[in-house]
């Protein structure tokens, strides 16, 4: 008899996708069928997501059918308690190397999962991000810990669930948010995994014992296993492709509509109203420059940038938090870093390039299109021709290192590839930027400063 696993990963809430997803599997699906999602379901730009802190997507996923599911960087970034309730919705949440910031465990969620299934038991292990693609240990925590999570070694605790779980099954599955490199080193680490489902890095791959789906439910994996006399005697990995040709399920998509209202009905409340802030991705313009301001104003550091990209358009009118989703729906945070005159004074130029400047912006954590020109804090002035930078009223060093403060995806080099540095070299502060807009809107005196002109 044969056995099929359905797999998805970093479906990001594309929700239409999931109903296709949901059609496809019900129209398959037999009764001993499993269907394994190895997280990052939850995307913070999405406004079900924030209006339901997680639970919409939670539900969704739970109706399409879903056995299990890992839990991923985007679902910690809900943060402690959302995370929890989220777990509470009855469905399994697996992760056997998450904990709170004191390493205590997390109520409703479990290291491991055992289904019985035509004869045969699978032990399902999940586990979290931890390793950076260069297989960096512990590369996320100073993210993951603002919310009062912490992921610790797989390695470890994988053996620890084998372990425990010894003479009770009979085929082990390792449901990973890790991303292909981790993955394949805990493959090689731990022979006694029979089977990867794969996250994180967005990859379509097929292998032996592993598979990983892309991203946004582009693809579905489909793992297929011979079983003879209750044992897996072999088993294959394939994708299906999902088109707009599969009819999406109605049922989800219902749901997915109700719990929209929900979180808009919570979300779209008025905050204040404001006076429209013009916004440019190749010019000047006051909400980048008022974003700059605001960081500068929040935090002590030689001067404050931004590139345009970090918002979608102009701020007017009524302010809720819906619109500054919807106005910045990047999750980056506030960060200071160390910027070599030389690289700031590269990186201008190159912002004065039209066919640069709207470039892809895309980066981790990016959930904008288009880099953008960058914005600065009020102590900077530039002049175009001839060119000259001066901060403070003084000509730029270029041989002198700047304490600077932007957002993460720049300290990364997102484009402005010159201004990368490592995160051992960085400091981040809690909260995105749209919490930093939600803040500072109505400041006059940020708005006062935000309306000096930087460029001439």
């Amino acid at each position: 008899m044969t056995l099929t696993i359905y797999q998805t990963n970093d479906l990001h809430s594309n929700f239409e996708n999931i109903a296709r997803i949901a059609a496809y599997i019900k129209d398959h699906r037999k009764k001993e069928d499993l269907f394994l999602d190895c997280g990052d379901l939850c995307d913070l730009k999405d406004i079900t997501v924030q209006g339901t802190r997680g639970i919409g997507a939670v539900r969704i996923l739970k109706h399409a059918g879903v056995d299990a599911m890992a839990v991923g960087n985007n679902e910690i970034d809900l943060e402690n308690k959302s995370l929890v309730k989220c777990a509470g919705e009855d469905i399994k949440m697996l992760s056997c190397n998450i904990t709170d910031n004191d390493k205590n465990p997390l109520d409703g969620i479990t290291g491991s999962v055992i289904f019985n299934r035509c004869g045969v038991r699978f032990l399902v292990i999940g586990i979290s991000p931890y390793y950076s693609k260069s297989l960096k240990p512990g590369k996320y925590n100073v993210f993951f810990q603002m919310g009062n999570l912490s992921t610790n070694d797989p390695i470890t605790q994988i053996n620890d669930e084998i372990k425990r779980n010894k003479g009770q099954y009979d085929f082990c599955i390792l449901l990973s948010h890790s991303g292909i490199n981790a993955e394949h080193m805990i493959l090689e680490k731990i022979p006694q995994i029979d089977l990867c489902l794969g996250g994180h890095t967005h990859t379509i791959c097929c292998e032996k014992k592993y598979i990983q789906s892309g991203y946004g439910g582009e693809c579905l994996g489909i793992v297929t296993l011979n079983i003879e006399n209750g044992k897996v005697t072999g088993f294959s990995t394939e994708h299906v492709k999902i088109t707009d040709e599969i009819k999406p399920d109605d049922e989800i998509l219902s749901l997915w509509n109700s719990q929209r209202q929900i979180a808009e009905r919570n979300l779209d409340k008025t905050l204040f109203t404001i006076k429209k802030m013009d916004w440019s991705i190749e010019n000047e313009s006051l909400l980048t420059n008022f974003i700059a301001e605001a960081l500068y104003n929040r935090y002590e550091c030689d001067f404050a940038f931004i590139n345009s990209g970090i918002v979608e358009g102009p701020a007017e009118g009524a302010i809720s938090k819906k619109r500054l989703i919807e106005l910045s729906p990047s999750k980056l945070n506030p960060t200071r870093f160390p910027v070599k005159g030389a690289d700031i004074k590269s990186a201008i130029i190159d912002s004065f390039d039209t066919f640069f400047v709207n470039q892809s912006g895309k980066g981790a954590g990016v959930r904008g299109h288009v880099l953008g020109t960058l914005g600065f804090s009020h102590n900077v002035k530039i002049n175009k021709n001839p060119f000259s930078v001066f901060i403070n009223g003084q000509a730029l060093d270029e041989d002198k290192i700047y304490t600077c403060v932007a957002d993460d995806s720049l300290q990364r080099g997102t484009g402005y590839t010159q201004l990368a540095v490592p995160d051992e070299k960085a400091e981040f502060f809690d909260g995105f930027i749209r919490d930093l807009l939600e803040r500072t809107l109505q400041d006059e005196n940020i708005m006062k400063l935000a309306l000096i002109k930087r460029i001439s």
